[in-house]
């Protein structure tokens, strides 16, 4: 999971944001690396699109 933001601890910003993160966790946990490694690229553009680059 990324470290930037954690699901559960209600630290993930917006209903997008949580929806990748959980995405990368779940992805993780089946061990697709790749759909992983998706999510964190698309939660990037969304942070830099979205929320002016803030992490």
């Amino acid at each position: 999971m990324s470290k930037r933001s954690d699901p559960e601890a209600g630290t993930v910003p917006c209903p997008t944001c949580r929806a990748l993160v959980r995405g990368e966790a779940a992805a993780c946990a089946e061990y697709d690396w790749s759909r992983a490694t998706d999510c964190r690229v698309l939660l990037r553009r969304h942070h830099l699109a979205d929320h002016q680059g803030r992490s």
